[in-house]
């Protein structure tokens, strides 16, 4: 609180009388023209008698908002303002004959007289200090930071110092409450950007062929570290027993953790009132479970407290098509409580891991899928091609005794188709056996599987196929696969449809490409009028696509039908 000003009215004027018998005052406002204050304004004509008391002068300086000190050259105090005694602390006078370094901490003295004898050599009007952490000692000692101006003043008898000093506590308070908002904001946004990237990288997770292991995995570990937790586990829901089974976890091992049974554990704990724990359903359809846990004296009262490690933990039940397939649970070693941003983070986590189980699920469906609509695939084809030759070789099996007797020049004919007919369900067969194996198709070379393939066909559609291969065939396994494909696909519709006298099955392998051409003499058809799903254009289509391969069709009716497939070679393509 400001003293009044009748407190001040007994105050010592500036300095004592100089050695010239005038008082400081007396030399700054009555003296010639160099002892005149240094920033003046000028006065209206009937001001100048009233600014030539000191008493004025002194009600001038006590009145000011900032606090003031007056020094001699030797850093005596001659003067201190009542803001500057009410802001160190001292009663009226108390600092007058006191070296200035009374008012600075003990440690800086030493240097601020270094800098008090400099500002001797060439005194000028500067703020104290620049770049500095300036700290003020208040008499009880306690320190607090200041900001300080430096001038002079210089009189006949000699110079004084005149610091101005502001107490800038507040202001550091609030500077230092900005700078923690701002590190608490930077590390929060830090924590955001951490979160969006593993939020990001677990997806990309779940979008790839990894395993669900190994994707479960990576999930807890991630869930412990976006939601600081000291262990996690996915745990999926035994059906016959209604106990939890662990299916990944990240920071428990057989040392500490809890047993299978522990989100049971801790909810029986929760609705115990005399475990010490506390217990709170999520708002959000109650899918959230939380329990604070407080170790009771008794570790062995349940095995919750297994090693005395774990007292709080977050329960996310795993959602899949709408039930509970288990949990997500985060273990924590101290209680605590959980922010709704935790909680609805441990939400997304634990949908991220129902997705990752859904789609294991779904892939698993998938290929069962698959392998049923292969198994229908092979079934078909073994009914339109190796069981119809097999039924036509019976057949000529049957009769051929009594041909043999009676026309020895036919029954040399049966036996000649009775070995084609065998050595196209042999072929075919071969064929059956490789695309149960698709790697296998890789493996074995393309004009090996265009002999057993148009082998085959001939068995079946019982009319010659010439096969050609001129140039380097060699070609990677995935365009061997394709090429291998695409000719199957169009020597079964020579089979089926075109009802054909002969076909031609030609692989030319140049230098910058590999061309494969099937023709027929058919019937051919209009290519216009043929959709896509039809003789397996665009089943031809897509194996092209695949391999970056360019595919033409041309038919004719009447005349026949060709297929064509060309594939670049990498370095033709560079």
């Amino acid at each position: 609180m400001r003293r009044s000003r009748t407190a001040h009215a007994s105050r010592t004027p500036l300095a004592a009388t100089t050695s010239t018998g005038m008082t400081v005052i007396d030399q700054i406002w009555d003296g010639d023209d160099a002892a005149k204050p240094i920033n003046h304004h000028p006065a209206e004509p009937s001001t100048p008698t009233m600014w030539r008391t000191d008493t004025v002068l002194r009600q001038f300086l006590e009145s000011a908002p900032i606090a003031i000190v007056t020094t001699d050259p030797g850093g005596r105090i001659v003067y201190a303002n009542a803001r500057l005694e009410e802001m160190f602390g001292y009663g009226p006078n108390e600092l007058l004959g006191k070296t200035v370094e009374a008012l600075i901490p003990e440690r800086y003295r030493s240097i601020h007289m270094e800098h008090r004898s400099r500002y001797l050599e060439s005194p000028h009007v500067r703020g104290m200090g620049s770049g500095m952490e300036l700290v003020g000692r208040r008499k009880n000692g306690v320190e607090f930071p200041i900001e300080a101006g430096l001038s002079y003043i210089q009189t006949d008898a000699d110079m004084l110092i005149v610091n101005s000093i502001t107490d800038i506590s507040r202001r550091k308070q609030t500077e230092e409450m900005l700078e923690a908002r701002v590190r608490e904001r930077t590390r929060e946004l830090e924590r955001r950007r951490r979160v969006s990237e593993g939020l990001r990288d677990t997806l990309a997770i779940l979008n790839s062929n990894r395993s669900q292991t190994e994707i479960l995995d990576y999930i807890v570990t991630q869930a412990s570290c976006l939601l600081y937790a000291d262990a996690s586990a996915i745990y999926s829901v035994d059906p016959s027993s209604q106990s939890l089974v662990m299916q990944a976890n990240h920071g428990l091992t057989p040392g500490n953790s809890l047993h299978d049974q522990s989100a049971f554990d801790f909810a029986k704990v929760a609705d115990d009132p005399e475990s010490g724990a506390a217990s709170t359903p999520h708002d959000d359809d109650q899918r959230m479970h939380i329990v604070t846990v407080e170790r009771p004296d008794d570790d062995d009262q349940t095995d919750i407290y297994q090693a005395g490690k774990y007292r709080a933990v977050l329960s996310v039940p795993l959602l899949v098509k709408g039930s509970i397939y288990g949990n997500l649970i985060l273990y924590y070693a101290a209680p605590r409580k959980f922010s709704p941003e935790e909680i609805e983070l441990a939400m997304t986590v634990g949908d991220q891991a129902a997705l990752a189980i859904e789609n294991a699920r779904l892939r698993t469906q998938v290929e069962r899928a698959a392998v049923a609509a292969e198994r229908n695939r092979i079934a078909r084809d073994l009914h339109d091609s190796v069981t119809q030759t097999l039924f036509s070789a019976t057949l000529i099996t049957e009769v051929l005794p009594k041909v043999m007797r009676d026309n020895p020049a036919e029954s040399e004919r049966l036996l000649g188709e009775l070995r084609q007919l065998t050595r196209g369900a042999l072929a075919e067969m071969r064929t059956l056996l490789l695309e149960l194996r698709p790697a296998a198709l890789g493996d074995v070379e393309i004009d090996e599987l265009l002999r057993q393939l148009t082998e085959g066909i001939m068995g079946r559609a019982r009319m010659p196929i010439a096969l050609s291969i001129e140039g380097d065939g060699g070609l990677p396994p995935d365009v061997k696969v394709a090429y291998y494909h695409v000719a199957q696909e169009a020597l079964n519709n020579v089979a089926k449809h075109a009802r054909a006298t002969q076909a031609q099955v030609r692989l030319q392998g140049d230098p910058d490409q590999v061309t494969l051409t099937i023709s027929d003499d058919g019937r051919g058809f209009v290519l216009d009028e043929v959709t896509s799903e039809h003789l397996g254009l665009g089943i031809m289509r897509e194996r092209a696509e695949d391999i970056d391969a360019t595919l033409e069709i041309k038919s004719q009716v009447g005349v026949g039908t060709e297929v064509t497939i060309t594939w670049a070679r990498p370095s033709a393509q560079e």
